[in-house]
């Protein structure tokens, strides 16, 4: 069973153990580059995974699926994942006790140099949780957890990337829990105009915060309204930006990465291989930005 973020991870926040009972341990199962072959070994991972009994709100498995930086990073890190739930389906599992999501190469395990393979990014996480028996009620709980606290970050953000790209500042909710997209006059280069996204990290009331160019940035004044648009997030959370700003625009075709941190946020940056340019900002500690 494939279930969304919000769930898979807010099911986890439901798995409080009884007093006296230890957390399960979950394990991480590794695949060679490109492929999403079990091998003989990640099956002993998945067989030990499922050995230990287990307390009564740990009887799920959760599933997360991920995959070095590349264009085939979301295909692979779902192939992998349902290669797995296949794996314990074989062993008796109950499949609506497997909750599964593929995060392709957005959340690394390690940022590696650029043009340099990383292993421990072709992975999947396996961890003890109640399972998509419970995700209706854990589902209704991280919808209410993002009400409470996206729509304040949504709705600082989206004007002042809109201000810095010089397109229409929008009229945003007070309630909205995604920033409406961005409504340039033609003087703006459509290259220049990031996807704005704005996340909670599921279980928590940490924030984070994703611009992506998935085209690149263009050369020129799509160049400098980009960085101008990655430049206002970095100032509003207090976050260095020439770094991040010489990573987004690196030519074509190089392979580049590269973080900064202060005050308990990390400025990520990537691009390429190709054209995609992408920035985060997310929690490091605390109750995020």
């Amino acid at each position: 069973m494939r279930i969304g973020p919000a769930v898979l991870l807010g099911v986890l926040a439901l798995a409080l153990p009884a007093q006296g009972q230890a957390v399960p341990d979950g394990a991480v199962m590794l695949f060679a580059p490109g492929s999403a072959v079990v091998t003989p070994e990640a099956r002993d991972v998945v067989l030990g995974f499922l050995r230990p009994p287990r307390p009564a709100g740990f009887r799920g498995h959760c599933l997360r699926g991920h995959a070095d930086h590349g264009p085939r990073a979301e295909a692979l890190a779902l192939a992998r994942v349902r290669a797995v739930a296949a794996v314990m389906a074989r062993q008796g599992v109950d499949p609506a006790d497997v909750a599964i999501e593929a995060s392709g190469d957005r959340m690394p395990a390690r940022l590696a140099p650029a043009g340099r393979a990383e292993p421990m990014n072709d992975r999947v996480e396996l961890a003890p949780c109640p399972g998509p028996r419970l995700a209706g009620v854990a589902e209704a709980e991280a919808r209410a957890l993002d009400a409470a606290v996206l729509p304040a970050f949504v709705t600082a953000l989206a004007p002042r990337v809109a201000r810095a790209l010089g397109c229409s500042v929008p009229e945003i909710a007070r309630t909205a829990l995604e920033p409406p997209p961005f409504l340039c006059p033609p003087e703006v280069p459509p290259d220049a105009v990031p996807v704005l996204t704005v996340l909670r990290v599921t279980g928590t009331r940490r924030v984070a915060a994703v611009l992506e160019w998935p085209a690149g940035i263009g050369e020129g004044e799509a160049r400098w309204r980009a960085s101008a648009a990655a430049g206002a997030v970095l100032d509003l959370f207090g976050l260095p930006a020439d770094g991040v700003l010489a990573t987004l625009a690196a030519e074509p075709g190089a392979a580049r990465r590269m973080e900064v941190s202060a005050g308990g946020l990390r400025a990520e940056a990537e691009a390429g291989p190709g054209p995609l340019r992408r920035m985060r900002v997310v929690p490091v500690g605390g109750e995020g930005p």
